[in-house]
């Protein structure tokens, strides 16, 4: 009786283990994404020695160190340009193709990038790495979408927070993976370096053998597709019931107010007054996502401990800390997502950030005259993990999603996005060269950046929480203007509730 109550109320709440294990199939690819962005991490001074050896074998002469700090830096960005063409095409797959076919496409794109990561050493080409990280970036930007999307369009409303959380959880769960794989005495050494980057064939193979079983978006058959009938066997999949006429319901009632919206372009949100302000928004937080010094500390954190004064095995335990931090403030984020507003979260976010560059710095520049300051240098760069947490990246897409109305949505995210991975390419390329430059003070740059930010935020964005587009664009726009510049139900309440 107990087990038949569990099922009744699992059909319920949506939470059946078909549900899930289809949630987890799709969420396969975000472990291989995150694990590969993250990977280069550990094994940095290998990989620089791969390429210094790689072209002294073909020009009989050593590059520089300053050319090898670039061409790193390079391998690491070109993650996010390969992200800004997979995020281009990736909305055009999904309602094309289909979220299923999409996520497949950016797996078969991901298992292909990691085997020319791996292999790279054995064909002594480093040239392959560059390739292979540009495709793994194309699958970052293809698969944050499509895969998202597609678990989410397949629970139920009361279920997408959690949803959404689960994604957050398994980027997070995989820079620990990647940073424990990457000690010295596992993967992270001179001798296994290459199969520490080919590690993520199991997650992109696994989804590839599995995916194509599951069932494709309901909401993408009857929204984009009008086919009833398969979009009803997909539903009495994931929720294990025969009768899911209230699901198709709920489906023909958001196609029925979707269609009584006119869609508003990529070129229409550059024209558009009202959207003008949540356009400003979506760029700034987009560009700030990576240069307020995380992707420093995620990325970089390795050589970042060794000049504070670690020695390598220390700084790759040292690393795998920052995973942790971020994987545990994660889950605490989301619960204070609830009771804060996202401008206050975003706020103490960034400030705190940008204090904790200004120390980083100063224990950088001290770490001569008092040995101790290398484990506040660790300790504070576990913080600026946690601000991040709390702030940039939780408020991040939350807000986004209430700054835009419904039919303003998708080009603002493409915006946001491609900001972001603008960011994440420049910063990637251009830190190792900040660091052999500025050395010390490099963090100084960060406290700027945030502090203008902080200011930013607290001027120029509005408080969104609890609120429909129309309470929040009053602060800035009319309302001859909400009537007549934008073809919405402006009344809407914002689907986001947390």
């Amino acid at each position: 009786m107990d087990q038949t109550n569990k099922k009744e109320e699992a059909q319920q709440n949506g939470w059946t283990w078909k549900f899930m294990s289809v949630m987890f199939c799709a969420y396969l690819v975000i472990p291989g994404i995150s694990y590969t962005i993250s990977s280069l991490n550990a094994p940095a001074e290998y990989i620089k020695s791969f390429i210094n050896s790689t072209k002294y074998e073909r020009d009989h002469s050593y590059p520089s160190k300053d050319e090898i700090d670039s061409l790193f830096g390079l391998l690491v960005a070109l993650a996010g340009l390969g992200a800004m063409a997979g995020s281009l095409v990736a909305s055009l797959l999904s309602d094309n193709l289909g979220r299923k076919i999409a996520i497949l496409i950016a797996s078969l794109t991901g298992l292909t990038g990691v085997l020319l990561l791996s292999l790279g050493r054995a064909a002594s080409s480093f040239e392959m790495l560059f390739v292979g990280r540009v495709l793994t970036g194309v699958t970052l930007g293809i698969g944050l979408s499509a895969a998202p999307a597609y678990a989410v369009e397949m629970s139920l409303p009361s279920m997408k927070g959690n949803v959404a959380l689960i994604n957050q959880l398994f980027q997070s769960f995989s820079f620990i993976i990647a940073q424990v794989v990457g000690y010295m005495e596992l993967l992270g050494n001179e001798e296994q370096w290459h199969l520490l980057l080919g590690l993520p064939v199991i997650f992109f193979g696994l989804q590839l053998l599995i995916l194509p079983f599951c069932p494709e978006s309901p909401r993408y058959l009857l929204m984009k597709k009008n086919d009833v009938a398969k979009a009803t066997k997909a539903l009495q999949t994931i929720r294990n019931r025969k009768n899911v006429e209230k699901d198709i319901d709920m489906l023909h009632a958001e196609l029925r107010e979707s269609s009584t919206e006119a869609e508003v372009s990529f070129v229409q949100l550059f024209k558009n007054k009202v959207l003008r302000r949540p356009l400003v928004i979506a760029i700034v937080l987009g560009l700030h996502q990576n240069w307020c010094s995380i992707a420093a500390i995620l990325f970089f954190s390795t050589e970042l401990f060794q000049k504070a004064g670690l020695d390598d095995r220390s700084s790759r335990y040292a690393t795998s800390g920052t995973g942790i931090t971020f994987f545990t403030v994660n889950v605490v984020a989301m619960f204070l997502l609830s009771r804060f507003g996202r401008k206050t979260l975003f706020q103490l976010g960034t400030i705190g950030m940008g204090m904790c560059s200004a120390i980083i710095a100063l224990t950088m520049v001290f770490q001569d005259d008092a040995p101790a300051l290398k484990y506040v240098n660790i300790v504070v760069s576990l913080m600026i993990i946690a601000f991040y947490s709390i702030g940039p990246i939780c408020v991040f897409w939350v807000i986004l999603s209430e700054l835009f109305p419904h039919s303003a949505r998708g080009s603002g995210f493409s915006v946001a996005i491609l900001c972001a991975m603008i960011s994440f390419f420049s910063h990637c390329y251009i830190f190792p060269l900040l660091l052999s430059k500025l050395h010390s003070y490099t963090f100084f740059v960060f406290t700027g950046i945030n502090a203008v930010t902080a200011l930013f935020v607290h001027f120029y964005v509005p408080e969104t929480k609890n609120k429909s587009f129309a309470e929040i664009a009053k602060s800035w726009a009319s309302a001859e203007d909400l009537e007549n510049q934008l073809p919405i139900n402006s009344n809407a309440v914002v689907e986001t509730k947390q």
